[in-house]
């Protein structure tokens, strides 16, 4: 009754149906008679009423009204196609699509002029206090989105014309028309084709590479060309890591994040029998005192022979490895080629697909609740109310998935650095800082920018549907293309008021790992001359990036508003480095305490177990039920505090499990069917969104949200990467 006071108060000064019934229009309609009725009414409506629509469009719109009084089977469908009040409306259900395959079938069989249908939505506003929708995040100017069907010359403007005259006739003139969009005739531009042939490019590469390997192949196995003497000039001195580790050509064209095993800084060769004996320093890695033994953590079919490991050695030219390194076959091969040695941290593969997993999970429910057009679920608001339960925190707080990315670059890129250094006796020359930093680049900004282009000028061209919109899609496309440089450049997180991070706004992280990246140099430096002034300088930079990010939570922070805080924080905090590298540094202090005790350390029992217990309970204590509201300065110590906590919980997982404490711990995470799925995390995090994305927006009709419907669109997602 509520409503239906709002509404009545809103329009009782604006239209009433007696003004439309007027005694000159009464004298029409009843004109020439009773049985003329209706006739009556629709030229009434055509010609007096509705003077806005062009002259094709009202005479194929009376064409359907004549037809539908006369029941003729497709105008019945058109008028079936056409969105109707639906069920949930104060559950959050202001998407009204219809029927868009019905209007695709409708075509006027026999009428003249014959048509078919024509899908349109009509975006109406809604007065404020009306729907309980307008509370949620993002929804504050909601509208009601209404799919029609209509003869297929009609214009937007005359489909606007329709619904304004409509809204008229109920009395519900208060309710304004804010914009209709039909299909059209629309076609892909310059830049969709030119997408597309660098990809028609790249398959002819891959296709030409796996072709000449498959040969390269052929003849060594059939013994054409003996490989011995290439197999020993095979060049075995250390490169600059580009990431965690020295990446062959192979292991670059899939784009990954860095390979966890620091197996790269040992070089492998055969011992006398037969299986794999790794050097280090001069001596196998199985007389080395201390060194840690991960065996017990992976398959037993996991180590590769040593025959397998130079039955195929790399082309000994540049342009050879540069065409076998986009071979197919190479690139199968690494992918599911599952060896580590034994002094591989093993865990932080376990690692990184839990985390990549968590957060595909959190972007499920965020790209469900889609609010950049209009929503896309049924029942928005019982979304809205899943955030109250416990087993909701898993979602709420995989923010903490990103810091433990952060943390494990951090602890491989000091472990290695300062490990080669050492070996060296020196930091890197000119040369070697170059490739520091530009192996980095190349590493994740061609799937970057590859994943950008296809996202911007393919995606809208996939699809289509009530949902979809060439138009439109994806949302905030217009930032991908004005800032398609930032995003080369890896410095989108910092164009102002946000636009550079919201076409693609999960790749803020990219972004920051590699700005943390560029200035990490510094402290290591500092940290291989002067441990202790390294430490008070991370220590001070943990300090600085504590104030810098309370006072800006503080300063936007929503009272009792987790989720629209989120969205005002957005820009200035979260995604700016310096508001997201303690976790950074934590990282680094880890590398470097791995790089002081190579070995496996002693530890009393009670260590371990108050270890284990701080770690477990520190982790849980960013989990709560309820929506009990919290003051700002709580919530933002809260928020600022609980990085630093995590990051210590992980580095202590990571430390536990490599140094032969984590028990059953360490023999799930060292699972060795994570390591292929690890080598894959980094194209994981790129597509998955576009992925979610294309399913929600292809989708005929809303989607009722249930935890087990959003949980199956988070199965559908790895799914259709892993097909990609």
């Amino acid at each position: 009754m509520e409503v239906l006071q709002t509404l009545k108060d809103e329009g009782s000064d604006k239209v009433y149906m007696w003004q439309i019934l007027t005694l000159p229009s009464v004298q029409k309609l009843i004109g020439g008679g009773g049985s003329y009725l209706t006739g009556n009414l629709r030229y009434y409506l055509y010609n007096d009423f509705m003077t806005d629509i062009s002259p094709v469009c009202k005479n194929q719109s009376m064409v359907f009204f004549d037809s539908l009084g006369a029941g003729k089977m497709w105008a019945l469908k058109m008028f079936d196609a056409a969105a109707k009040p639906p069920r949930s409306l104060f559950l959050g259900n202001i998407n009204w699509v219809g029927n868009w395959d019905q209007c695709h079938q409708v075509k006027s069989n026999g009428s003249r002029p014959e048509f078919r249908g024509k899908y349109c939505r009509a975006s109406i506003g809604i007065p404020k206090g009306v729907l309980p929708i307008e509370n949620l995040p993002g929804l504050e100017n909601a509208k009601l989105e209404v799919g029609i069907c209509f003869p297929d010359q009609c214009t937007e403007k005359d489909v606007a014309a329709h619904v304004r005259a409509g809204l008229d006739l109920v009395t519900l003139t208060f309710l304004p028309v804010v914009e209709v969009e039909c299909e059209g005739e629309e076609h892909p531009d310059s830049d969709f084709w030119i997408v597309i042939g660098v990809v028609i490019g790249m398959a002819v590469l891959i296709a030409a590479a796996t072709i000449y390997d498959g040969v390269r192949r052929f003849m060594m196995q059939s013994g054409e060309v003996d490989f011995q003497d290439a197999t020993a000039q095979r060049d075995t001195s250390d490169e600059i890591a580009s990431s965690s580790n020295d990446i062959p050509l192979k292991k670059l064209s899939l784009g990954g994040q860095e390979n966890q095993g620091f197996h790269n800084d040992e070089t492998p060769t055969a011992n006398q029998n037969g299986g794999p004996a790794l050097q280090q320093n001069g001596r196998p890695a199985s007389q080395q005192n201390g060194t840690p033994r991960n065996q017990a953590a992976r398959s037993a079919t996991a180590p590769r022979s040593a025959d397998k490991q130079q039955a195929v050695p790399e082309p000994q030219t540049t342009a050879g490895k540069l065409v076998v390194g986009c071979s197919a076959i190479a690139n199968t091969e690494f992918v599911f080629d599952t060896y580590l040695p034994d002094t591989a941290i093993t865990a932080l593969d376990g690692i990184r697909v839990i985390s990549t997993t968590w957060v595909i999970l959190g972007h499920v429910f965020n790209y469900a609740t889609d609010r950049s057009r209009f929503v896309l679920l049924e029942n928005g608001i019982d979304v809205w109310d899943l955030q109250k339960e416990f087993n909701s925190q898993t979602i709420i707080n995989g923010t903490f998935a990103v810091d433990t990315f952060f943390f494990m670059s951090a602890l491989l890129m000091t472990f290695l650095t300062m490990k080669k250094w050492k070996r060296s006796g020196k930091i890197y020359g000119p040369k070697e800082w170059f490739f520091f930093y530009f192996l980095r680049w190349l590493r994740i900004v061609p799937a970057l920018l590859f994943v950008v282009a296809v996202y911007t000028w393919v995606l809208p061209w996939v699809g289509n549907g009530p949902l979809w919109s060439t138009r439109q899609f994806p949302p905030n496309r217009s930032d991908c293309v004005n800032y398609f440089w930032a995003y080369a450049l890896l410095i989108h997180n910092f164009i102002p008021n946000g636009i550079g991070s919201k076409c693609l706004g999960y790749t803020w992280y990219v972004a920051n790992d590699y700005q943390l990246w560029a200035i990490s140099p510094i402290i290591m430096i500092i940290m291989f001359f002067s441990p202790i002034a390294s430490f008070i300088l991370m220590f001070g930079i943990v300090v600085a990036s504590l104030i810098a990010g309370g006072y800006i939570y503080q300063d936007l922070y929503v009272y009792g508003d987790s989720i629209t805080t989120l969205l005002r924080v957005w820009d200035d905090y979260y995604v700016k480095p310096y508001t997201r590298c303690i976790p950074w540094m934590i990282g680094i202090a880890f590398g470097y305490l791995f790089f002081k005790t190579q070995g496996r350390i002693r530890m009393k029992a009670v260590y371990v177990i108050l270890g284990w217990m701080l770690a477990t309970a520190g982790s849980f204590a960013n989990f709560g039920e309820g929506m009990t509201k919290i003051d700002t300065l709580p919530h933002t110590l809260y928020n600022v505090l609980t990085r630093i906590l995590w990051a210590l919980c992980i580095g202590w997982v990571v430390f536990a499990c490599h140094k032969g404490y984590g028990g059953i711990v360490n023999r799930l995470l060292s699972w060795s069917a994570y390591r292929p799925l690890s080598k894959m995390t980094y194209v994981a995090y790129l597509i998955h969104p576009a992925i979610m994305l294309v399913y929600m927006f292809l989708q005929k009709s809303l989607i009722f949200a249930t935890e087990i419907t959003l949980i199956s669109a988070d199965i559908i997602g790895p799914q259709l990467q892993r097909s990609v």
